[in-house]
């Protein structure tokens, strides 16, 4: 398990910003959007973190995260203000993934909040930087869609798993493994702030 994460570790720190938001060979436009949200390792952690805030929800509930989470993409998806730095995506999956882990589905305010803040970074990310306006806006509906598609599937994964296994480590295992995102996603933010260029650049 230990070596794993590190792994994982390793390979989100080889991720250079500007590599991260690079173009996939062969894929542009509405299918780069539709990737965009698993595109780099800070929207990725993002994603699992919500995901796995939501799915600690029972299926009635959750529906109105993913409904607030839908609306705030799309107000995310008209900031013109320049880049996000990823440092944003980072904060909001500690939190999240942290009171996924520390308060399974409890505290429901604080959960709206951190899905409609995640869904406003993820949704401001997605907005490219170039390009003509008909090519950006097909290539936002893919981000739009992407993300919210990944939203659903990871916290329904969740939902459904708890609901139909019944077996009494399940929901701890889900804590551990938002533990274990929040600990990343913690790690990463860190890196972000290191005052040592030797350390920020690993």
């Amino acid at each position: 398990m230990r070596a794993a994460s590190l792994a994982i570790l390793a390979i989100l720190c080889l991720a250079t910003p500007a590599g991260a938001h690079s173009p996939v060979p062969g894929i542009e436009g509405f299918y780069l959007g539709l990737l965009h949200p698993i595109s780099t390792p800070a929207q990725a952690l993002l994603m699992l973190g919500l995901g796995l805030l939501t799915g600690g929800l029972a299926k009635a509930s959750a529906r109105w995260l993913l409904i607030a989470f839908f609306v705030a993409t799309g107000a995310g998806l008209l900031w013109t203000s320049g880049a996000v730095p990823d440092m944003a995506a980072f904060a909001v999956a500690t939190l999240a993934s942290t009171l996924a882990a520390l308060a399974a589905g409890r505290y429901f305010p604080a959960m709206a909040a951190l899905v409609v803040l995640g869904g406003l970074v993820v949704g401001a990310m997605s907005v490219p930087e170039g390009g003509l306006l008909r090519e950006r806006l097909i290539t936002m509906a893919g981000s739009f869609i992407g993300a919210n598609l990944l939203l659903l599937y990871i916290s329904g994964l969740v939902i459904i798993v708890k609901e139909r296994a019944s077996r009494a480590w399940i929901p701890i295992a889900l804590r551990v493994a938002a533990a274990w995102v929040a600990a990343i996603s913690a790690m990463m933010l860190a890196i972000y702030f290191a005052p040592n260029p030797s350390v920020a650049s690993l």
